[in-house]
């Protein structure tokens, strides 16, 4: 019975003290910033590891519809002027969607049609990355480029 209560206390002192061991673990791999969504996965995406950077402009559909322009929430009628602020001062006109799998087309559809007003030339569809050879590892966004081309 001694020894019973000896590992029952080894193992309530472990429990204790691995959610600490694993928050800094966690703390010290660099998150991007932005809105997690579940991307839809694709298995002919390229890598675009320039979403990845700082600066570029993200516009996230989330599963309720709510859309944001980096990190701030925002709507679909005011998306294309915050984009066009954005935009106005780079010479790339580069935009990267990431869409939850659950929305209906017609919501992409429609932020395309707004960003596509802002001025973007080229948008990429950011989707999931089923090919992970370490899964927990961080590995580039991959993603379906699009350019805008004028109607004719």
């Amino acid at each position: 019975m001694k020894h019973l209560l000896e590992v029952c206390l080894v193992a309530l002192t472990l429990a204790g003290s691995t959610p600490s061991i694993a928050a800094q673990s966690a703390a010290e791999v660099p998150k991007q910033k932005g809105i997690t969504v579940n991307l839809v996965s694709t298995s002919n995406a390229v890598p675009v590891p320039d979403a990845d950077k700082e600066d570029a402009l993200v516009v996230t559909v989330t599963r309720d519809g709510s859309v944001y322009l980096g990190v701030n929430l925002t709507s679909t009628a005011a998306l294309a002027e915050g984009v066009r602020n954005v935009l106005s001062n780079r010479s790339q006109k580069i935009l990267y969607i990431k869409g939850d799998a659950r929305i209906p087309y017609a919501s992409l559809v429609r932020i395309l049609d707004s960003v596509r007003a802002a001025g973007v030339q080229e948008v990429t569809l950011l989707t999931a990355q089923p090919d992970s050879e370490n899964p927990g590892t961080l590995v580039p966004p991959k993603g379906l480029q699009m350019l805008f081309v004028a109607p004719r």
